[in-house]
C-alpha cells in the first residue's frame, strides 16, 4: 500500500478508529472491507481500532453493513462537496466538468478524474497560470460514482 493511500486512510478518520474514535497509532489497524488483503484500493480500506476490528471479525456487534456505511460517509468527507459535485457532473456529462485545478486535485490524486484540457489561463507575475480546466471522469471515478455517490 502506498504511503499516500495510507495517509488518506488516516486523514479521513482523523487518526482515530472510524467507528469508536479511539486514537493512538498503536491501537489502530487498516481493515480490508471485502476481506481481500490484496485489494488495497482506497475505498476498500478503513481505519479501525483493534477492539472494533476483533469485534467485527468475531461477529460481535460490528457488521459489514455498518463498516460500509461508515466508509461511505468518510469517502464523502474526503471527496469534499466540490469533489462530490464534480464527480456527479462529470459522470452525467459526456464532456466532463470544468473547474480550477486546486478544487479537484484530490480527485486526480485518487484517480477519479483526469485532466483533459486547459480552458483558460492568465498571466500572473510573469507566469501563465491556469484558471480553469476540463476534467473527465475515469473508469475508477465511474465505479466510485455508482458504488458510493449514486445513493446520496
Amino acid at each position: 500500500m502506498s504511503m499516500r493511500k495510507k495517509d488518506y486512510i488516516f486523514l479521513e478518520a482523523s487518526d482515530s478508529c472510524a467507528l469508536c474514535s479511539i486514537k493512538g497509532a498503536d491501537n489502530l489497524t487498516i481493515h480490508h472491507i471485502d476481506k481481500d488483503e490484496k485489494n488495497n484500493e482506497y475505498d476498500n480500506l478503513i481505519l479501525l481500532c483493534h477492539n472494533c476490528h476483533c469485534r467485527h471479525h468475531q461477529n460481535k456487534g460490528i457488521s459489514k453493513k455498518l463498516i460500509v456505511e461508515t466508509k461511505r460517509k468518510l469517502i464523502l468527507k474526503t471527496l469534499t462537496h466540490f469533489g462530490v459535485n464534480a464527480l456527479k457532473i462529470a459522470y452525467r456529462n459526456k464532456v466532463g466538468v470544468a473547474a480550477t485545478r486546486f478544487l479537484l486535485s484530490h480527485l486526480i490524486d485518487l484517480g477519479l478524474l483526469k485532466f483533459k484540457e486547459e480552458l483558460s489561463s492568465e498571466a500572473y507575475d510573469g507566469e501563465i497560470v491556469s484558471t480553469e480546466a476540463l476534467f473527465e471522469i475515469t473508469e475508477k471515478g465511474k465505479r466510485y460514482y455508482k458504488k458510493w455517490l449514486n445513493k446520496s
